[in-house]
């Protein structure tokens, strides 16, 4: 486990890319399940929204994500890239996730949020934003500005597909 944990560690720090994740279904499944998990956890340490509409958005987003990124293969003939680039797009979600837990648990546990971890949390999501980027520019073999393109194209399809089909996560923040 921990070197699984490290080669995801090493692709959320450009050190290693799609190509070195391990073509596994299984592996795959295994991912799946602790990123599942993480979403429970995650969902837990904020009340904001209710469990469940926190974690159909996550799984909603995460459909749009791996199925934009299987078109975009398939339109650039690498088809059988997708297991490995979703593998990667995902473990990279779980480790950072994992950085951001203890930022989760403490926010929870105040009356008010500290702009502080706040800002902390945003630097969190554009790290992803930046993985993902690297990921897509190495799996699609794009320059790394269209690789940027790529993912935030699929972030907002993914927030737009939540708030059209989960509205309750728009409505119940404020």
């Amino acid at each position: 486990m921990t070197v699984l944990i490290t080669l995801f560690w090493r692709l959320a720090i450009f050190r290693a890319s799609p190509e070195n994740v391990p073509y596994s279904s299984s592996l795959m499944a295994l991912v799946l399940a602790g990123w599942f998990m993480l979403q429970l956890l995650v969902g837990s340490l904020q009340t904001a929204l209710p469990l469940g509409v926190l974690v159909s958005s996550q799984l909603l987003s995460l459909v749009v994500v791996l199925a934009g990124t299987g078109l975009l293969l398939a339109f650039k003939g690498l088809q059988g890239r997708w297991l490995q680039t979703a593998l990667s797009l995902v473990g990279v979600d779980v480790v950072l996730t994992l950085l951001s837990l203890p930022l989760l648990a403490l926010n929870a546990s105040m009356a008010q949020s500290l702009s502080a971890i706040e800002l902390l949390y945003l630097v969190l999501v554009s790290w992803q934003l930046a993985a993902q980027s690297f990921i897509y520019h190495r799996a699609l073999n794009v320059g790394p500005f269209l690789g940027l393109g790529v993912a935030m194209t699929l972030l907002v399809a993914s927030y737009a597909g939540v708030v059209l089909l989960l509205p309750e996560v728009v409505t119940g923040a404020q």
